[in-house]
């Protein structure tokens, strides 16, 4: 290089014309201007401080990328780098990107601008691609309609849809009479477990064993025994007893009944027990329980009136003149009489001798006298 100087004490600024090669240590005592200096390697003015970009680089990161930050002044990043292959940074904002975008990861599904194809996107084993779409890999219970997946549901496989679910619905199952079968011990149930919320399956022959068995009232007393509605369950009596094979209703006590109908024999091996009622009223009709009426007409005299024959066939009626004073042999007569039947022929019948009595018995038509005694 050349310095366009004079040779000797230079006084000013250093001229740049005519050219004289300085040799040796010069001193320049005054400020002199960068302008007035030629490179003539470059075959160009030296450059001036106005004329440089960059002054300072501020960071050391290898492989960092210049950013502008102030005027002559640039920031070497250490997380915005580039190694001629890989650029690395942090974030990223920009308008549109060209190429292949295998390397990205943890993208939002809704930032997405258009379609995505299946063969990009990393599905479970229950999806696969057909044709650039996602579907469902259908398998056994599932199938691919119209409006997405359903469940093939045989007509009578006891299950059925109701709002959009699936439940069971026992219409929808064959019956079990279809083939002249029926239940068995064997055939299973299913079981709600209330308490555990849990579906259980048990036999007909458990259920009834362990459950309807132990509800069910059992039946008390000895063998033959009737059963009755006790405060828990069934009670019996071993008095109160009917023996299957001998045909023989046993009944050690009472029997009261307002009517009884025996349709063969009937054999009494003890007393039979009739009612028996005293009358002394001038009139009397007889009441539904009378069988054997006295007549007391000492005082005055009876008149007894039947009732309707047809209400009472069967029915049996003893009437008879009583006299309570055995002193006075002398009495009242007393009359009996039907409403609107006839007693054996007659209209009524009087009887005038104490003691004397009259049997009779309905046929459903009229009264007749199966018995008398006196006159």
């Amino acid at each position: 290089m050349a310095y366009n100087v004079l040779k000797g004490i230079v006084e000013g600024s250093v001229d740049q014309h005519a050219d004289q090669e300085i040799s040796g240590r010069k001193v320049f005592k005054n400020t002199i201007s960068a302008s007035v200096f030629y490179d003539t390697d470059a075959d160009s003015p030296c450059a001036t401080l106005k004329d440089v970009a960059i002054t300072q680089i501020k960071g050391t990161q290898q492989g960092a990328i210049l950013t502008y930050d102030t005027p002559h002044t640039v920031q070497a990043h250490y997380n915005l780098k580039y190694d001629g292959t890989t650029l690395t940074t942090r974030n990223i904002v920009v308008g549109s990107i060209t190429g292949s975008g295998c390397g990205l990861k943890e993208l939002p599904v809704d930032k997405f601008d258009g379609i995505i194809e299946g063969k990009y996107i990393q599905h479970g084993p229950g999806i696969h691609n057909v044709r650039g779409k996602l579907q469902v890999k259908t398998g056994n219970g599932l199938s691919i309609e119209d409006g997405g997946i359903g469940i093939p549901l045989n007509s009578k496989s006891g299950l059925g849809l109701k709002s959009n679910k699936l439940v069971i619905d026992p219409t929808k199952a064959n019956n079990i009479k279809r083939a002249g079968q029926n239940v068995s011990d064997d055939d299973v149930l299913l079981i709600s477990d209330a308490t555990n919320n849990v579906l259980y399956n048990t036999t007909l022959q458990n259920l009834y064993d362990n459950y309807i068995d132990t509800k069910v009232s059992q039946a008390a007393g000895s063998k033959n025994a009737i059963q009755l509605k006790g405060k828990k369950g069934f009670s019996a009596s071993p008095k109160f007893s009917y023996d299957i094979v001998k045909e023989i209703l046993k009944v050690e006590g009472r029997t009261i009944a307002g009517e009884m109908e025996v349709e063969g024999n009937l054999v009494c091996h003890g007393a039979v027990i009739q009612n028996i009622k005293k009358v002394t009223d001038s009139s009397y009709e007889i009441e539904d329980d009378d069988y054997t009426i006295l007549c007391d007409t000492v005082k005055a005299p009876i008149t007894v009136m039947l009732p309707a024959a047809c209400n009472h066939a069967g029915r049996i009626l003893i009437i008879k003149k009583a006299n309570s004073d055995h002193y006075n042999l002398r009495s009242y007569p007393l009359a009996i009489k039907g409403t609107e039947d006839r007693i054996d022929i007659h209209k009524d019948i009087i009887i005038k001798v104490n003691s004397s009595s009259r049997t009779l018995q309905s046929d459903g038509d009229r009264w007749w006298v199966i018995g008398a005694k006196g006159t």
